[in-house]
């Protein structure tokens, strides 16, 4: 059934015949499926002629640092090159990232997306037999973690990465290397997300 033919609720976008709540936004135009664009590329063409590269792209709540696009852009391409070149992630991975809100989070979900790595996000106040399950759920190559959870993660292939550490803050400012370009299509699975609506065990 199209959204044309709809009832849509204009104050909550609730549609009764359907049990669906939709976007009152206006339809975002997506790029042909045909076209291989990864969903990091994509949303940096956005901003490519807007003329401002340093403009801010994220900020810390906490301590004021502004990280501008141009940025943005260059610690995400240095950490996807450093994740596969030094560490050997490639498409159709699973990464495991147990993270609260860090300003390093976005680079890192841009950098893995880039290389059709598939994101499994889970929250660090979970306990350690919850994130069992998840891992078992997603089967996942390597994980990212704060420091303060990190004790939670069983051994993975390649390791466990922490965040909110000096290491990580040298693969995104470290040496550039040669990125190998991934072809990453609109229809590649990107993340692996976790549905807590009611008591129970997270599903995917």
């Amino acid at each position: 059934m199209e959204k044309s033919n709809l009832h849509i609720d204009p104050k909550s976008g609730f549609c009764s015949a359907t049990k669906t709540f939709h976007s009152l936004k206006p339809t975002v135009e997506l790029p042909p499926q045909h076209l291989l664009l990864s969903a990091d590329a994509y949303a940096f063409s956005l901003r490519s002629g807007l003329g401002c590269p340093d403009s801010a792209a994220l900020i810390n709540s906490t301590t004021g640092h502004r990280l501008l696009y141009s940025e943005f852009a260059l610690r995400s391409k240095t950490l996807a090159a450093y994740l596969q070149t030094v560490i050997g992630l490639s498409k159709g991975d699973t990464a495991f990232v147990l993270s609260s809100n860090l300003i390093q989070v976005p680079i890192l979900y841009f950098s893995l997306l880039s290389l059709g790595v598939i994101i499994s996000p889970a929250n660090p106040i979970n306990t350690q037999s919850e994130i069992s399950r998840l891992i078992e759920l997603c089967k996942p190559v390597i994980a990212f973690s704060i420091s303060t959870a990190a004790h939670k993660l069983p051994s993975l292939h390649h390791r466990t990465v922490i965040i909110d550490s000096f290491e990580f803050d040298s693969m995104m400012t470290g040496p550039i290397r040669e990125l190998v370009r991934v072809e990453v299509s609109q229809s590649d699975l990107a993340a692996i997300m976790y549905s807590s609506g009611r008591p129970g065990e997270s599903r995917e």
